[in-house]
């Protein structure tokens, strides 16, 4: 069967009309360096249930050019890089606190938080949406429901925005060193936070991942340091990336920033639509691990492949209309967040900060719109705005 073929420069140009392209010719792509790239939806959510592929983050990294160093290190021991029983157990410490209960109660807190926020700019009637909310809003939920101190919430911020470049075949090698730098002090930071929990134990998930550490079978030190450090730059760089999205998107579309803030459409609903028209996370890799027959292609061991979500999202089959915000056009669900055994762990805390964020924004601001000098990161990894200038006017008796 013939394969379409997807190119870096086609894609990097306007990657949806390419995957359009390559979509309307078949589900499989040749993708360069010799992986494959998987687009449609029903595809995308059956590979990413199969225990033959395998999670393979330190493969995309020694294609890049990467292979030693801590950055490496760190992603060879992280979920992103273990399947079956060793990863199942990591999703079970986690999961005691990322339950929607414990969301639920943090749920004031994320209201003050983005009111506290949008106080510093609403007055300007401008502001760098990014630099100013974006950057800021998403460490602070993830932090108070792990348990890292305020006063360390800034220090947070800074490395996971370095740490962010790994996460782009574009910039990764260009900008190794630094992200080796961060991640060093980040690691640094996380043990001395384990060690401090460990004599004085919190209900929080730091010392939960401190003491699993001391139990039978337990994780070495560079674990539960890694643990920790990856899940404040996970839960900071992916929702800073969609609430830059989120105000993009919605700057054009006026009718549905004033709908939220009448109660014509629910947050709820709209976060679920801007994360399937463009999710931070662009695609999840995987590895083959033995001979695989699907739908009149084989597989063979060794093969990378990457499941292109934004493809998926934008797959006709599933959604009829699907650049267009309509969130009652399909009962498909999006894989914005993943799919299957790596489906996204915080993905109610980054659903619940959004909505709070979309509510917040909508009551106090009419709609934005995007000014000059707006710059994108490369729409692969994990993409979204560097910079977001925008305008807007303070909404008539609109308050916390």
């Amino acid at each position: 069967m013939a394969r379409p073929q997807l190119e870096m420069e086609p894609m990097l140009v306007d990657p949806l009309a390419e995957l359009k392209r390559a979509r309307k010719v078949g589900w499989l792509a040749d993708l360069q360096m010799g992986a494959v790239g998987v687009l449609t939806h029903d595809r995308v959510r059956e590979l990413l249930t199969d225990a033959r592929l395998h999670s393979g983050f330190v493969q995309f990294m020694e294609r890049m050019g990467v292979t030693s160093g801590p950055f490496y290190e760190w992603m060879a021991i992280s979920p992103l890089n273990r399947d079956g029983a060793d990863h199942l157990r990591w999703r079970q410490l986690m999961s005691r606190s990322f339950t929607p209960r414990s969301v639920e109660r943090l749920r004031p807190f994320l209201r003050d938080m983005a009111h506290e926020l949008i106080d510093g700019f609403a007055d300007r009637g401008a502001c760098d949406f990014v630099a100013e909310f974006a950057d800021a809003y998403p460490s602070l939920g993830l932090c108070e429901l792990i348990g890292v101190p305020p006063e360390d919430r800034d220090r947070f911020r800074d490395w996971a925005n370095v740490i962010g470049y790994g996460f782009s075949p574009v910039s990764m090698a260009e900008h190794i060193h630094e992200i080796d730098d961060a991640l060093v002090q980040l690691l640094d930071y996380t043990g001395a936070l384990a060690a401090r929990r460990r004599a004085e134990p919190r209900d929080d998930l730091v010392t939960r991942i401190a003491k699993a550490a001391d139990e039978d079978g337990g994780y070495s030190d560079f674990e539960v340091r890694g643990f920790i450090a990856g899940l404040v730059f996970a839960g900071h760089e992916t929702t800073k990336n969609q609430l830059g999205w989120m105000v993009a998107l919605l700057s054009q579309r006026r009718d549905v920033w004033d709908g939220v803030a009448a109660g014509t459409f629910t947050a709820e609903e709209i976060v679920e639509e801007v994360m399937r028209i463009r999710s931070a996370a662009t695609n999840v890799g995987r590895t083959v691990t033995e001979p695989i027959e699907v739908h009149g292609e084989r597989l063979e061991p060794g093969t990378q492949i990457l499941m292109s979500l934004w493809s998926a999202n934008h797959d006709e089959a599933a959604f009829p209309k699907p650049e267009e915000i309509a969130p009652r056009q399909n009962d498909a669900p999006h894989v914005g967040f993943g799919y299957g055994p790596h489906h996204c762990i915080g993905a109610a805390l980054a659903r619940a900060e959004l909505q709070d964020a979309l509510t917040a924004l909508t009551a106090r601001l009419e709609c934005p719109t995007i000014g000059e000098g707006a710059v994108w990161k490369p729409p692969l990894g994990i993409n979204g705005p560097e910079r977001l200038p925008i305008t807007f006017a303070r909404r008539a008796g609109g308050s916390r």
